[in-house]
């Protein structure tokens, strides 16, 4: 997925603006990290990380996919977590342990869809590690709100998601629901590692 389609998508979704925002803030500092020689690798900002674009090596920025075109699979219907929900959520150790938190601040600090995979060659476990965990957690979610769901809808409490029509069968990718992105970046989250490879 190259840049233009990442923000096409980013449009598309409440609240897409805002992550847009971050990721104009955290091009900026690229710039300047360029222009002084050097990279930042620390847990908070990582120059080479902050959106998946076209010096990837993935395969999916082929010139036969530069017309891909992305279909929304969220569930529609889902029920909206505030973010003064996810902020109490994000606090509560029942819900959302370490490897929960772990995730939810790796996608946060990506900024953009992203596919497992993406985050497994970003930070390191498995593509199924990122799958297992983000579906554990939503059914806790779902049981401490009381939300009623099929099981394999789940996963919509936490994230919006997307389908690449030339892929159909496996490739799809994921952002952040943008109420939970904003609450992450309302708490402290400076004891929650990125374990950045």
């Amino acid at each position: 997925m190259n840049k233009e389609q990442m923000i096409q998508i980013l449009n598309s979704v409440d609240g897409g603006n805002e992550i847009l925002d971050y990721i104009t803030e955290l091009e900026d500092n690229q710039c300047k990290c360029e222009e002084e020689g050097h990279h930042h690798h620390d847990e908070e900002y990582d120059c080479e990380h902050h959106y998946h674009d076209d010096n990837c090596d993935c395969g999916c920025h082929d010139e036969d996919n530069e017309d891909d075109e992305y279909e929304d699979i969220t569930p529609k219907n889902v029920e909206k977590i505030s973010v003064e929900q996810w902020e109490e959520l994000l606090k509560d150790k029942t819900v959302f342990d370490e490897d929960s938190l772990i995730i939810a601040k790796r996608m946060r600090h990506v900024a953009a869809p992203v596919t497992s995979a993406d985050l497994a060659d970003m930070f390191g476990y498995g593509a199924l590690y990122y799958s297992i965990e983000t579906g554990k957690l939503a059914k806790r979610i779902a049981n401490k709100l009381g939300i009623t769901m099929n099981d394999d809808e789940l996963w919509a409490l936490i994230l919006n998601g997307w389908r690449d029509k030339s892929h159909y069968s496996d490739n799809m990718i994921y952002a952040l629901r943008p109420e939970l992105y904003e609450a992450i970046g309302n708490i402290d989250m400076s004891n929650v590692p990125l374990r950045m490879r």
